[in-house]
């Protein structure tokens, strides 16, 4: 039985399901190669159900006195459903069906002059062939580009990965970065107590009790049973005596080489004192910062 046959009886309300689906099975072919030109837009399930809702549409509105072929006259409403789907459900972009329409347009010109000329059309032969101005030829192209936007749920690869476009996107972070910065912090603060260490034996003390252990002044002075008064002078005496070139060269070298070049290169001290070192550690090298004249 002919495609037109099985629309007729269909339109006669004559056994309305199986001549439906006489009709959907022997234009499977057909339908399939319609479909197939949209399947990286969207699921060929879905496409094929969207197809099925067209050919119904198609038989609703098909008019035998017009003497066109069923199969062509359905190919338009199974084209034009599959694209309104694709548009409304399957774009990241929402673009207006008009405009995606001038898009195709523009993209086909592009395309069949390419393959005459071997070049891409002026702006002037654009305007012409699409019948617009410079203004609306901007729109269209920039529709076009907004039409390449995919999603980053987008699986790719092989059908049997589950990739997705997300998982190839970089993230902020660069461990071989940070691992440099971090040897390069510990590397400073070696430097900075082989300095601490070669100071006299109660100056070293009260470094170490104030910046590696976080001691005040007052449990400093009782833990060496001296005065805070007392414990103040070591101090100021031993944060002179690193300050001195024999002492300080080596870290403050080491500081200003890497520590604090350009961020092209290495984090900074304050980002890096938040991540990577224990409060007392901080401390120890917010003094080296501050007292020493690093910042």
């Amino acid at each position: 039985m002919t495609n037109e046959q099985l629309v007729a009886l269909i339109q006669a309300h004559e056994n309305v399901v199986g001549n439906m689906l006489t009709l959907w099975e022997q234009n499977q072919g057909v339908i399939w190669k319609i479909a197939v030109k949209y399947s990286h837009y969207a699921e060929m399930d879905d496409l094929k159900q969207e197809s099925y809702i067209a050919l119904h549409e198609a038989v609703r509105h098909y008019e035998p006195k017009k003497e066109i072929l069923f199969i062509n006259y359905a190919a338009f409403w199974i084209k034009q459903r599959i694209r309104r789907y694709i548009d409304n459900c399957c774009s990241v972009v929402r673009i207006p069906v008009g405009a995606r329409e001038a898009v195709r347009r523009y993209k086909n010109i592009c395309s069949e002059y390419y393959k005459y000329y071997g070049a891409e059309p002026s702006e002037s032969e654009l305007c012409a062939f699409l019948g617009v101005n410079q203004k609306e030829l901007r729109r269209v192209q920039e529709n076009a580009r907004k039409g390449q936007i995919q999603s980053l749920s987008a699986p790719i690869g092989a059908d049997n990965e589950e990739m997705t476009l997300e998982d190839t996107v970089a993230s902020g972070e660069d461990l071989e970065e940070d691992c440099t910065s971090r040897l390069d912090w510990e590397n400073m603060k070696r430097e900075l107590w082989i300095a601490v260490d070669s100071l006299p034996a109660d100056q070293a003390q009260t470094i170490r009790c104030r910046y590696m252990d976080g001691m005040t002044l007052k449990e400093t002075g009782e833990k060496q049973g001296i005065s805070i008064n007392r414990v103040s002078d070591i101090n100021n005496k031993a944060l002179k005596a690193l300050k001195l070139p024999r002492r300080s060269r080596k870290f403050r070298a080491y500081y200003e080489q890497y520590l604090s070049a350009a961020p092209i290169h290495h984090t900074s001290m304050q980002s890096f004192r938040q991540t990577w070192t224990s409060d007392v550690e901080r401390e120890a090298l917010r003094w080296a910062e501050k007292e020493l004249g690093y910042i």
